[in-house]
């Protein structure tokens, strides 16, 4: 019994092991890049990427700069630029160009300001937005329609009435709210 406890606990530990090396190897493969080459000294980058994802470049000028970076799981992108000797707002700027994108600045070094954060925002895309349109219209739409249909209900309730009675006031009243709620609608839609 003590033999085969020895064995389960031998197993556990060479599982064990085998699980944490390759998670190790697994992390260093996604962090090293080849394809990035990046130098900053006396506050010029020194940058050359070959076909590299746009989020290691950044999580990379985040090391060697110092700056905070933040971008989106959903970035992809890839890039490919050498640039020598500019500094780190130029770099950056070439970099997201085309991208929503934020750059802060802290305080000035030597009369300088700072780079101390970069933002990467993914542009919503026009698709979305007019199928939110178009839901939204016609979610008016069926608005509208149910106001006309209760519009009809009290001109015909009303047809039975005489208008200077104080139900026949009552329904003119509300025939008057519902067409300017109508009315309303209609505005959005356009």
């Amino acid at each position: 019994m003590e033999l085969n406890t020895n064995r389960h606990k031998f197993i556990q530990l060479i599982i064990f092991t085998l699980f944490f090396t390759s998670v190790i190897s697994f992390s260093y493969a996604q962090t090293f890049n080849p394809n990035i080459h990046i130098d900053y000294n006396n506050n010029l980058l020194t940058l050359s990427t070959k076909k590299a994802d746009l989020k290691n470049v950044l999580l990379k000028l985040s090391e060697k700069t110092g700056i905070y970076v933040r971008f989106p799981n959903s970035l992809k992108k890839q890039i490919t630029t050498k640039m020598a000797d500019v500094s780190l707002k130029e770099a950056l700027s070439k970099i997201l160009k085309g991208m929503n994108h934020a750059i802060v600045y802290s305080g000035s070094k030597k009369n300088r300001t700072v780079v101390s954060e970069v933002f990467v925002y993914m542009k919503p895309s026009r698709s979305i937005i007019s199928r939110r349109s178009t839901s939204l219209n016609r979610q008016l739409s069926a608005r509208i329609k149910s106001y006309e249909r209760r519009l009809e209900s009290l001109n015909e309730k009303l047809s039975q009435l005489d208008n200077n009675s104080r139900q026949g006031k009552r329904y003119l009243r509300k025939i008057k709210s519902y067409q300017n709620i109508i009315k309303r609608l209609k505005k959005r839609i356009r």
